[in-house]
């Protein structure tokens, strides 16, 4: 028996494709692959019987299984022909934009979702260098400047002052234990970031542009979290350790494309504050 077992274990190891199982899978090509092979067994059940359409099934399964995918040529077809955000949604899920930290409510009106130019639209960021940038206006720096200092990394006082989190202090719970900083209330997840200096960095902003910024409690907290994240992009120290933020750029090869991502991170205290993902 334990013959056999060895055997079997053999003959599948031959077989099996380590380039594009295991670790090394890719899972636009896998959901391509077991879309077509439903789609056949669909066509065999109909043409033959529901037997053999579980036979087919079963057989493309194991295929893909394996060999990582069932039509011959995908890892280059999805790469060429597979849309860049299809790609995205299989390797990370619904696309969520780098700048938006907060979850979005249910009650967003149309009207509110066309405001994520919100910091233009109120003077917060002007043109500058001749109309070919945005800068922060002066008083809007002293104001996100000044509730930095006072905040200062104080999660607690942070979370009060900024009402980022509509929950009292003894009522949160913080999560770094996946790398970034996650907040829930009551178990139910109420915010995320890329770190714990992006959050101090987003808590203090948002002391700052609601003393400069008419109406900002009463925008949802969508635009609320892009204008903040747009805000960060200005961000000119950390609020950990003091270090310069500085931009990175990367391009990463995965199974079936190579992308480009760029980065806002203090190398200080190694704090990532932004991350955006480009084709």
């Amino acid at each position: 028996m334990h013959w056999l077992r060895h055997r079997g274990s053999t003959v599948l190891d031959r077989v099996r494709n380590p380039a594009y199982t295991g670790d090394n899978r890719c899972l636009p090509c896998t959901g391509v692959n077991a879309v077509f092979a439903v789609a056949l067994a669909g066509v065999v059940a109909w043409a033959g019987s529901p037997l053999l359409g579980a036979v087919s099934l079963a057989a493309s399964a194991a295929v893909i299984g394996l060999r990582g995918y069932l039509i011959p040529g995908t890892p280059t077809l999805t790469q060429r022909y597979l849309p860049s955000r299809a790609m995205a949604y299989f390797e990370h899920g619904p696309a969520q934009t780098a700048l938006d930290s907060h979850p979005e409510p249910t009650d967003v009106s149309d009207r509110d979702r066309d405001r994520d130019n919100v910091l233009v639209e109120h003077g917060v960021l002007v043109p500058c260098d001749g109309g070919a940038d945005f800068c922060l206006t002066d008083a809007v720096r002293r104001a996100w400047t000044d509730a930095l200092d006072a905040i200062g990394t104080d999660v607690d006082a942070a979370l009060s002052e900024s009402a980022l989190v509509d929950a009292e202090s003894s009522e949160f719970v913080v999560d770094e234990s996946a790398g970034d900083f996650a907040v829930s209330v009551d178990g139910a997840h109420a915010g995320r970031w890329p770190s714990r200096e992006a959050f101090l960095a987003d808590a203090a902003g948002a002391v700052a542009l609601a003393s400069e910024l008419p109406g900002w409690h009463g925008l949802s907290s969508r635009t609320r979290g892009i204008a903040l994240g747009e805000l960060r992009l200005f961000l000119d120290r950390c609020p950990s350790c003091g270090g310069d933020p500085g931009f990175q750029r990367r391009t990463e090869a995965t199974c079936c494309r190579t992308r480009t991502v760029t980065t806002m991170r203090c190398a200080d205290c190694d704090a990532s504050f932004v991350e955006v993902v480009g084709a």
